[in-house]
């Protein structure tokens, strides 16, 4: 399966504030996507699937009395038409102090469904206060998100 979340690295520096858990922010646009950060949760046993949802079925656990859990980010999509696909990294979440976490998630076709949701999940000390999402060189401020 083509790496085809590219379009949304090369989107340059984009920072965009969220307010309020749950609260969607302002979509950004770049190559004929639209993307928001719909919200951040926490959890200690969370999905791994592709995004959008491909063949991928792992699962992430966090055992008991570990002092890590997942920050698991929810990331909307709307593919627009001059959306043309391009291979990109994963996403990075970073932390107040500067602190990069990476994700063991993929992405998978973006082209072939016209909108999607997807939930990135990367592993993280107990009560770390995220505030950016980065994309290479796109960057997307969570704001009041825990």
């Amino acid at each position: 399966m083509q790496n085809t979340w590219g379009a949304l690295v090369l989107a340059g520096s984009i920072a965009t504030a969220v307010s309020g858990s749950g609260a969607t922010q302002a979509a950004a646009s770049y190559k004929g996507l639209e993307i928001a950060v719909s919200g951040v949760e926490r959890a200690t046993n969370v999905s791994l699937t592709d995004c959008p949802a491909g063949a991928n079925i792992v699962r992430g656990v966090i055992r008991p009395g570990d002092p890590m859990e997942f920050a698991s980010v929810t990331v909307d999509v709307k593919v627009l038409p001059a959306f043309k696909a391009v291979a990109i990294p994963k996403p990075v979440l970073y932390d107040e102090a500067g602190k990069a976490y990476n994700t063991a998630q993929s992405f998978g076709d973006i082209g072939a469904t016209p909108a999607f949701t997807c939930t990135v999940s990367f592993r993280v000390p107990r009560g770390t206060k995220v505030t950016r999402l980065a994309l290479d060189t796109m960057s997307i401020t969570l704001g009041a998100m825990p």
